[in-house]
């Protein structure tokens, strides 16, 4: 899988990530890539979705609003859908990190690509977590990681439940509330109809397991949850102080749970992430 990050207009790269060596000089590809898309939209009034060329599948998504080229390309035996959804992962967490005010961005924007650098790190994160849930190949074995990352939300809640003030609870829930709210409008909810599955209500809690793994692309909902589990522990974290959560943590047994499910969690490169999240200030 290669990865480019481009500025539509320009074709300018602001990133780009390989880990398929190809024979041509990067900067060919990088404007043809552009040349492509700028044709496409001229002739046909809209962008490049997918294409098969040079023996390789290619995905496209513009971002209209930050000016934005995201293109990916994989083997054929990678689907279009999939590979999107994998994109389109890369695309929302760069916009999140680099361009939570747009119009301070494209203000500041002055065509040094170094500041997107450290962004590689991000995406070899990704790329090691999908190479690892490839080798989940049954629905029965995702169903067994809903159901661990399901228990580790009922834990968490339990924190909530158990060992807060009453005022502490109602700005937690507050917060959460206001988090699925928010979570419910981006684009990759709506493009993958099963995320809408994930709810919460104070009544009873957080609900993952209504997911049909049959119907996604299993990566995008396993980072969502693990998204959603890191915003929640964060935001206990925040209103508490650490140590005071850390304990909490341990008298729900969170750590015990995690060391139990180690095997799993570690094959799926989720262990030490997770006990860092709950360890670390």
């Amino acid at each position: 899988m290669n990865i480019w990050i481009m500025e539509s207009d320009s074709g300018i790269t602001l990133l780009y990530k390989p880990y398929m060596n190809f024979s041509v000089n990067e900067d060919l590809v990088s404007g043809l890539l552009t040349a492509l898309n700028q044709f496409t939209i001229v002739e046909f009034k809209q962008g490049i979705d997918s294409i098969e060329m040079g023996g390789l599948r290619w995905v496209y998504i513009q971002d209209k609003e930050s000016n934005l080229l995201f293109i990916a390309a994989d083997t054929k035996d990678v689907s279009a859908d999939m590979l999107r959804s994998r994109l389109d992962v890369i695309r929302n967490t760069f916009i999140e990190q680099y361009l939570n005010d747009k119009a301070y961005w494209l203000n500041r924007w002055n065509g040094n690509v170094e500041i997107y650098r450290p962004f590689e790190k991000t995406i070899d994160e990704f790329y090691t977590q999908w190479k690892q849930a490839e080798h989940i190949t049954t629905v029965a074995e995702f169903f067994d990681i809903l159901g661990i990352f399901q228990q580790i939300l009922n834990l968490v809640i339990n924190v909530i439940e158990s060992h807060l003030l009453p005022e502490k609870k109602e700005i937690i829930y507050n917060r959460i509330e206001e988090m699925f709210e928010h979570y419910a409008g981006h684009d990759y909810v709506r493009n993958n109809p099963e995320l809408s599955k994930i709810t919460f209500n104070r009544e009873s809690g957080i609900n993952i397991i209504n997911i049909n793994p049959t119907n996604c692309d299993m990566f995008v909902v396993e980072k969502q949850i693990i998204n959603l589990i890191r915003r929640i522990v964060d935001i206990i974290k925040s209103e508490e102080d650490f140590y005071s959560s850390l304990k909490y943590f341990i008298d729900e047994n969170i750590f015990d749970y995690l060391i139990s499910n180690f095997s799993l969690l570690n094959e799926l490169n989720l262990f030490r992430f997770l006990l860092q999240l709950f360890l670390s200030k």
